[in-house]
């Protein structure tokens, strides 16, 4: 309100100045072209000059909000089908990451010839049109992505190797990493698919030699690397032994490093690979270490099986673990079996009783029957037999039996 009085009266007073200047100096201007002569009042020309300049603005303003009119129009035309293709490709995107493949592929194919990024569009219809089953169709689009723009090369070997992955073709899912890795050899999502494919295809020697890269550069946990570098050492060893070569084995296990040669995991299977191609005197060293070191009562078993370079030392060894660890069946059963190794008969039988006593093993009972049997006591020895037998087979579902009728459990009770 102050305002508006303030104006009101600065208006007023302007208003009063110029009637006062009007008056008193009435003066008049003239102006002579060629033979001619106007006169006119002072002030009407300044007026006259005042409201030509004012419609020389007006006239300037018009035209110039017209033309951005027109160039709005323009831009509109021009870059409405853009904004068309983005929203199309966002649209796309967000049913490619819900699984919605038709929709996406429909919506990402019409957006990508106007699309800012055609590879974006290019790469997921592929994916689509692969989960829909055309592959014939994915295959062209991933052309057609590579063919978008520069630097295209790694992003689509890598789109096209993860559906070689997907259809368990795993040679040409290496070729297409391998030229992936020749773009960008630290990449890791590179690395990681070459192990995925390497593993699958149970190509240990290659995952091996990719084992350094991907502690490196892969970005994989810890424990899931360690993990990885187990399995493929026991595949490695497994494969040598499965060829029954000693010295290949052995030459598998020297390549270890040391602190992997320390692994309880992998010398206790390098210990049962020895024993399986009749390597027990090696064996027996290697799993003694480990059994020094960690109680594994299936390993205690496996000594007992074991023909070491000294069988009095293995039977001593044994009883010293069972003042370590105690006593336990499957540590009895190892002396028992040591025991007859060193042809001591009754020591041998009264071990394999006292691992009965603590537990029922169908092992251990067959160990006792044989003993008895070569000792000359059949009948025991086959009622041994007997219960072994039942022992190994006790899931026998109930049946009846001709005779007395009894279930077949019960008939041998």
């Amino acid at each position: 309100m102050k305002r508006f009085l303030f104006s009101g009266l600065a208006f007023l007073l302007f208003g009063a100045f110029l009637a006062e200047m009007i008056r008193s100096y009435p003066g008049y201007l003239l102006l002579a072209v060629g033979g001619k002569r106007i006169e006119m009042n002072l002030w009407v020309a300044i007026g006259a000059l005042a409201l030509g300049l004012l419609l020389l603005f007006l006239t300037f303003w018009l035209l110039r909000s017209l033309l951005r009119g027109v160039e709005g129009g323009v831009s509109r035309i021009r870059f409405g089908r853009t904004r068309v293709a983005r929203r199309r490709l966002t649209n796309g995107l967000v049913e490619f990451m819900e699984g919605n493949w038709a929709r996406a592929r429909r919506q990402l194919l019409k957006s990508a010839p106007r699309s800012d990024a055609p590879l974006i569009n290019y790469l997921a219809a592929a994916r689509s049109a692969y989960e829909l089953g055309y592959r014939d169709e994915a295959n062209e689009l991933l052309a057609k992505a590579e063919a978008s723009g520069d630097d295209t090369r790694l992003a689509v070997a890598l789109s096209q190797a993860r559906m070689q992955l997907l259809d368990k073709h795993y040679e040409q899912c290496i070729a297409s990493l391998e030229r992936a890795k020749q773009v960008e050899p630290r990449h890791p999502a590179v690395l990681q698919l070459l192990k995925e494919a390497y593993y699958r295809l149970g190509d240990w020697n290659r995952l091996r030699d990719l084992l350094p890269e991907l502690e490196k550069h892969a970005n994989m946990p810890d424990d899931e690397m360690e993990q990885l570098e187990l399995e493929v050492y026991q595949h490695q060893l497994r494969d040598a032994a499965s060829r029954r070569d000693p010295e290949k084995l052995g030459e598998t296990w020297q390549s270890l490093s040391g602190r992997w040669q320390r692994n309880m995991a992998l010398r206790s299977l390098y210990a049962e690979l020895l024993h399986d191609i009749g390597r027990d005197e090696e064996a027996e060293k290697h799993l003694r270490w480990v059994l020094n070191r960690e109680w594994r009562p299936e390993l205690a078993r496996l000594y007992g099986c074991l023909t070491g370079a000294d069988t009095t030392e293995q039977l001593t060894v044994a009883e010293g673990w069972m003042k370590e660890y105690g006593e336990n069946g499957d540590l009895l059963t190892c002396i028992g079996r040591l025991c007859l190794r060193n042809e001591l008969w009754g020591k041998a039988r009264q071990t394999f009783e006292k691992s009965l006593l603590l537990r029922s093993d169908p092992a251990t009972t067959a160990e006792l029957a044989r003993l008895l049997y070569a000792l000359g006591e059949k009948e025991e020895a086959a009622e041994l037999y007997k219960e072994g037998l039942m022992q190994a087979v006790a899931d026998l579902p109930e049946l009846p039996l001709p005779g007395d009728g009894k279930p077949a459990l019960e008939a041998y009770s």
